[in-house]
């Protein structure tokens, strides 16, 4: 199992160590002692719980508004030709399965990982 602290006497032992061996073994001590703390780091790092929310979607976002953004000349476009509210709830409807399909798909992707 990793150390979760580096005490002040391993420190101390290397500095020792230097002292003792010379300046020709000075790189493999300091590498030796970056080694310990990055083992001290990640065993932190492991033992936190993950908790990171998932960034935004921005594909989601592109499509709302890009739906949006089609959404408004096609209404104005059925509206100037019809005075019926078929037409118009036809675009509606088709906006809204584009977008809906979207998340659904999205969603089984999220349960899949």
């Amino acid at each position: 199992m990793e150390p979760q602290r580096l005490e002040r006497d391993e420190v101390a032992a290397a500095m020792a160590a230097r002292r003792e061996l010379g300046p020709q073994y000075e790189l493999e001590l300091a590498e030796s002692l970056v080694d310990r703390v990055n083992a001290v780091i990640d065993a932190r790092l492991a033992a936190q719980p993950v908790n990171r929310r998932p960034g935004p979607d921005w594909a989601q976002m592109a499509l709302g508004l890009g739906s949006l953004a089609l959404s408004v000349p096609l209404t104005a476009i059925v509206a100037s030709t019809t005075s019926r509210t078929a037409p118009l709830l036809l675009v509606f409807a088709l906006v809204a399965a584009v977008n809906l399909a979207y998340a659904v798909s999205k969603a089984g992707a999220r349960r899949r990982d």
